[in-house]
């Protein structure tokens, strides 16, 4: 994969909207800042479509992996992947293995993944690091919007 993808996710009380610009992106928070809400949103829409009451508009490929399912762990369901942006849960510790880091280097897929802890075996760039903090950017009619901010460049030091 190579280049910029738009991401829009709603709900009838919740807006995400982002772009994934590079192959690794990390998305931090806080506890109730809203991170695995995002995800739970994006595989309802994925297995439910308008039905699960969101949306996710985007031009890319995505899948969201939350946790292993029963008989198949997460090779069974990655490896096959081509050219999908691949969302994954911050409760799956395979991403600290150097088999995950060597499956990100060969796959051409693009990874987003939700951390507290720094992922030491990935070549993720800090310019891909977006903290997701509580605020309410903007309230109309009961609506929460929130927008990923730039990336938190300037609380970092520079590559």
């Amino acid at each position: 994969m190579k280049g910029e993808y738009l991401f829009e996710v709603k709900s009838k009380r919740m807006r995400f909207a982002f772009r994934i610009r590079r192959n690794i992106t990390v998305l931090k928070g806080d506890s109730a800042t809203g991170k695995t809400t995002l995800l739970s949103m994006m595989y309802e829409y994925l297995r439910s479509g308008r039905e699960s009451g969101y949306s996710v508009k985007t031009d890319a490929n995505y899948y969201v992996y939350l946790r292993d399912e029963v008989g198949r762990d997460w090779t069974d369901i990655l490896f096959p992947m081509r050219d999908t942006v691949i969302f994954i849960e911050e409760n799956n510790n395979f991403v600290f293995s150097e088999e995950f880091a060597q499956f990100v280097k060969e796959s051409g897929n693009y990874f987003v993944l939700v951390s507290r802890a720094p992922l030491k075996m990935l070549p993720y760039s800090i310019h891909e690091i977006f903290e997701l903090k509580y605020y309410l950017s903007n309230i109309c009619k009961n609506r929460v919007i929130k927008e990923f901010p730039e990336p938190i460049r300037e609380q970092l030091p520079s590559d």
